[in-house]
């Protein structure tokens, strides 16, 4: 064999192998919608477990503190996402979600200053309403979510 055909089945053999590995990591893959839901259903779980079992002792307020911490990493991200990407939504949108962020912080610190379940029943229900607006396939589009929940 010439190097020219040698070269021609190395390139070949690589193509396949780099078509067989996309195969692969498509199957695998998780869409960032589904993902993004997953991360915020975490959220909502925690803090839910967190109502449910909640006691005033250290091990209680640790989950309770846990599950609201949780939470507020996930909106920071949200938060920093929307400001290092402003055009990634409408500006409309972009603001409804930095006020509702906001709110989540006020809430948090609430939370954290007076230990009650009931304190995280808003957050609770804010976490649902986005994470069923990702994952409805009639309400891909965030915004219609939050102005449907009356969330804007």
């Amino acid at each position: 064999k010439t190097i020219t055909a040698q070269l021609k089945l190395f390139r070949q053999t690589m193509y396949e192998q780099a078509i067989k590995a996309y195969e692969t990591a498509q199957k695998t893959a998780i869409h960032l919608d589904e993902l993004e839901r997953l991360v915020i259903a975490r959220a909502t779980y925690r803090m839910t477990s967190a109502s449910e079992t909640f006691h005033k002792s250290k091990e209680g307020y640790d989950k309770y503190a846990d599950a609201l911490k949780y939470n507020q990493k996930l909106w920071t991200l949200i938060q920093s996402n929307i400001l290092e990407n402003p055009t990634s939504c409408t500006a409309t949108l972009r603001n409804s979600l930095l006020n509702l962020s906001l709110f989540i912080d006020k809430q948090t610190i609430t939370a954290l200053r007076n230990p009650n379940p009931d304190h995280l029943i808003p957050l609770i229900k804010i976490n649902k309403s986005i994470s069923e607006g990702l994952h409805s396939p009639k309400t891909k589009n965030l915004g219609k979510v939050l102005k449907h929940r009356g969330i804007h």
